[in-house]
């Protein structure tokens, strides 16, 4: 709010004088503004990095409060046949054996009857079904080629693959069940129209049987299984068995608990709670060397989600009949930093002394524990969402700090301004006057007289 003629009466440069005074007392406390805002939101970044990996060991942590048994099947020959577990079927082993597999019905023309897949098959009506399914009717139009009425086939969805070979002796029609099984026998009717208009040869009376409708057959554990397809679903209740070729003797199919399963989801907790562990560390380090804190330096916040996740980590399950009750037990150990690892030999010795079931439901519960800490940590109205909210509070009375200064300077430089205007025209008067004494002791008679002199 300077004014340009301030200064006009005393020759001094007032409104530099003014701006000097104001900023005297902006800058310190803009530059203290400055650096608290800096830290602060320092600090807000630091805390969502932290977030973010909470929330990744909280996943990890989910993945053990929500295990489930699973078990994994394997054939001694897997040549034979692929079994699948879906986690009820009884652990143990078996034999398989495999007499032979089902396939479906495949039948074709005579050989002769069409010489080329544009040669016509006559008019009529032709009639396919498949085992006890319906009966679809084909309308086949004077002029139809053998091409057309596969293509006739195939569009009208009749349970059969129409397709054209050419063997050497002209083009045979071929139909293919499109589901396997000894019931799934095709039947082929030809109604000609007119008489002799030749349909007839796809009668199923004149067509040739190239590959039989048959059932799978197996033999487990000294019981014949039949089944119209490959897929054995209920043969063995919890497992479903996909045979794949015949066998020249039993083969050997085991059942077990998926072990590796358990062992990859306690290795994924163990890499995000280091992962972790290092994020912590490198977010509250003092570089002695430097004498330089890290942003979180000595912040206690960070402290006590060590210490929460650590006391949840150790405390040991309520599980009967369970002679490993916490992760330590299972494999899990603590080194002198502060990050796990995994011990293998002891996980297979744990499995060894205790029942899947057993060690799974201290899986869920240690897990559970210490994902209830993670989701207080992350949460909504959790700790860390506290801390940064206070921190943010400290923003915005920062903000308010800034407008109270703004004011408090605005309110300085017009009582400033006032000052050195009064002083300013004070002095331009007291000028004034002196330059007015001073001409009239020039007038005076004693001056004159010495001045002839």
């Amino acid at each position: 709010m300077a004014i340009s003629a301030l200064g006009v009466g005393s020759g001094l440069d007032l409104n530099q004088i003014v701006g000097d005074l104001l900023n005297a007392e902006r800058v310190p406390k803009e530059t203290r503004f400055n650096q608290r805002e800096e830290r602060i939101e320092a600090q807000i970044s630091a805390y969502g990095n932290l977030r973010n990996g909470i929330e990744q060991l909280g996943s990890a942590l989910g993945s053990l409060s929500g295990f489930e048994l699973s078990q994994s099947a394997s054939v001694s020959d897997a040549s034979v046949a692929s079994v699948t577990a879906d986690g009820t079927a009884a652990n143990g082993s078996f034999s398989l054996e495999v007499n032979q597999l089902a396939q479906a019905q495949s039948i074709a023309s005579a050989p002769g009857d069409f010489a080329d897949a544009d040669a016509e098959v006559g008019a009529g009506q032709l009639e396919i079904q498949v085992g006890g399914g319906n009966a679809i009717t084909i309308n086949v139009e004077e002029g139809d080629t053998l091409r057309d009425l596969r293509n006739a086939i195939n569009e009208a969805d009749a349970g059969v693959t129409a397709s054209i070979v050419n063997d050497g002796n002209g083009a045979r029609l071929v139909l293919n069940a499109n589901e396997t099984g000894a019931d799934n026998t095709i039947t082929v009717s030809a109604t000609e129209d007119p008489a002799g208009s030749g349909l007839a040869r796809l009668d199923g009376n004149n067509l040739v049987e190239t590959r039989a409708a048959q059932d799978a057959e197996a033999v487990i554990n000294g019981l014949t299984v039949t089944s119209s397809s490959n897929t054995l679903d209920d043969a063995v209740e919890g497992l479903s068995i996909e045979l794949q070729n015949t066998s020249t003797g039993p083969v050997n199919v085991s059942v077990r608990e998926d072990q590796g399963e358990l062992r990859q989801a306690l290795q994924a907790f163990v890499e995000q709670y280091n992962a972790l562990v290092g994020q912590t560390r490198e977010l509250t380090s003092y570089n002695a060397e430097e004498d330089e804190a890290s942003v979180l330096t000595g912040d206690s916040t960070v402290r006590g989600i060590r210490s929460r996740l650590g006391d949840a980590l150790m405390q040991p399950a309520q599980v009967p009949d369970a002679n490993a009750q916490t992760l330590s037990e299972l494999g899990i150990v603590s080194n002198r930093d502060g990050t796990l690892n995994f011990d293998t030999s002891r996980f297979n010795q744990a499995m060894d002394n205790n029942s899947f079931d057993s060690i799974a439901e201290v899986v869920r519960e240690v897990g559970g524990r210490m994902e209830g800490v993670t989701n207080t940590l992350v949460g909504a109205d959790g700790l860390i969402g506290a801390r940064t909210d206070g921190l943010r509070n400290d923003l915005e009375r920062i903000g308010q700090q800034r407008e109270r200064l703004d004011i408090r300077l605005e309110r300085m430089e017009e009582r400033l301004i006032g000052q050195f205007s009064r002083m300013d025209s004070a002095v331009a008067q007291m000028q004034s006057t002196g330059d007015f004494l001073t001409g009239q002791l020039a007038n005076m008679p004693l001056a004159q007289n010495n001045s002839r002199r």
